[in-house]
């Protein structure tokens, strides 16, 4: 079978191909297979979908929700974890164009912090520890550092903070740990020494039992891509989260092809063409690709549920008309476009409720913890069969709850049912499983999840 180049890019979209495309032949395109010099593995797909179990799973998911009234999950800052900005410049004209607009600029700046270090808690430098670093430690250190000049105390008089006459850009305070100057200019020392204060504190090294403790692994590669967001931001976007959000027009899959183009940290694909020297133009738009991008995505909807989603009314304020733009910038209209985001945890749950099953030499690998190579035929299978699987979960609970709808007769219920099943997509699903997973996973319930050494979760 042979395909001809993508006429245009739309990360989620090739995402969503490029998975569909190598779950059904096992590889990008016939004609352009991997050697198998590159990929010793069985080039025959190692995880295959078992439609019986993805049906009873949809079932299952469907029925939660309509016992719940709702897919449960957590809003942004359900748990605590996150910076919102709430205690910024508490009682500093609170409700002006400005302050709010400042507020998010710090918000978006900490989410795309986050999301460019967010992956690969593991391997920590000490063989005799167990390292207990956990995403909602990341977090929370974070928001700690964010919140570290949000008194109105720490307001500067000078005028630092920077909003443009026509409110296209928003420049954070230099005092704002997270500014694009300030990540730009970080080193490794500087933030291990930002983030370790906030980190809980490891078990006494003296006592006999084996020391379980806090590390930040890959503190050099994590800081080179905080340096490349800072850089990025400054150079392609006037060092204003919002401004680049902006550009996006709203389109959620625009702003992710926005973050791939500016931030080459993000770009995490697979390409099969060993011809396009993986340069990024050419990469992007072949049909040799198999596209995940998962941290890009996942940025995305963490602003979508920091600034558009939840905190959507907290910034319904009268507004100017200039202003506007940015303060809705993260209401995207096309979220149902992002797929899940291809990690560890979502297919982990997936084999335990066996709509994934691996094969038994993949089975072996993942259950013994030994670890995968980045970018092999198992570690491909096992994030193409996760998205395809999501998307065919979606589409059944869909059509379940609007089955159910198209029941009733009554039109209010029959409305609420619709506006239900049009919450559930790829990323509230995701959210779903990930927090399904994470209590299953902390009661000891499911197989370990593969192990892969990777800066792309």
């Amino acid at each position: 079978m042979t395909t001809g180049a993508l006429v245009s890019f739309s990360p989620t979209a090739s995402v969503r191909e490029s998975c569909r495309l190598w779950m059904d032949h096992s590889k990008p395109c016939d004609d352009r297979l991997l050697e198998e010099s590159d990929y010793p593995q069985n080039p025959k797909c190692s995880v295959s979908i078992n439609s019986d179990a993805l049906d009873r799973f949809s079932l299952e998911i469907t029925n939660s929700i309509l016992a719940n009234k709702s897919l449960q999950v957590s809003e942004w800052d359900a748990d605590g974890w996150h910076y919102t900005g709430k205690n910024y410049r508490a009682g500093v004209q609170s409700t002006s164009d400005r302050n709010v607009l400042m507020k998010m600029e710090r918000v978006a700046l900490y989410v795309l912090t986050m999301d460019a270090i967010n992956f690969c808690f593991w391997p920590t430098s000490r063989k005799d520890s167990k390292n207990i670093l956990e995403y909602e430690h990341l977090a929370i250190a974070l928001r700690k550092v964010a919140e570290q000049d949000d008194g109105a105390d720490k307001c500067d008089s000078t005028g630092s903070e920077n909003i443009c006459d026509d409110s296209s850009v928003v420049q954070s305070s230099p005092t704002y740990a997270l500014s694009p100057t300030n990540l730009s200019k970080l080193t490794p020392q500087q933030l291990k020494d930002l983030l370790l204060p906030h980190l809980p504190q490891s078990h006494d090294e003296a006592s006999e039992i084996i020391s379980t403790h806090y590390e930040i692994p890959d503190i050099n590669v994590r800081c080179h891509l905080l340096n490349e967001l800072g850089h990025g931001l400054l150079e392609k976007h006037n060092a204003s989260a919002l401004h680049m959000i902006s550009k996006a027009n709203k389109s959620a899959d625009a702003l992710v092809g926005i973050i791939l183009d500016t931030f080459p940290g993000f770009r995490d694909y697979i390409d099969g063409d060993v011809s396009s020297s993986h340069k990024w133009e050419t990469s992007k738009k072949s049909s040799a690709t198999v596209h995940f991008y998962k941290r890009a995505q996942i940025a995305v909807a963490d602003l979508w549920a920091s600034l558009g989603r939840c905190h959507k009314q907290s910034f319904a304020l009268e507004t100017s008309e200039k202003s506007s733009k940015l303060l809705t910038c993260c209401e995207f209209e096309d979220m149902d476009t992002i797929t899940t985001f291809p990690d560890y945890r979502v297919p982990q749950i997936l084999r335990h409720v066996n709509v994934l099953e691996y094969r038994d030499d993949l089975a072996h690998k993942v259950d013994s913890q030994i670890e995968l190579d980045k970018g092999c035929m198992d570690e491909i299978s096992i994030r193409a069969a996760t998205v395809v699987a999501v998307e065919d979960l979606v589409s059944k609970v869909k059509q379940h709850l609007f089955s159910i709808s198209s029941q009733s007769i009554d039109e209010k219920a029959r409305g609420n049912m619709q506006a239900i099943a049009n919450d559930v997509s790829a990323v509230t699903i995701d959210w779903y499983l990930w927090q399904q997973g994470e209590k299953l996973d902390r009661m000891n319930l499911m197989q370990p999840h593969h192990r892969v050494h990777t800066t792309f979760y």
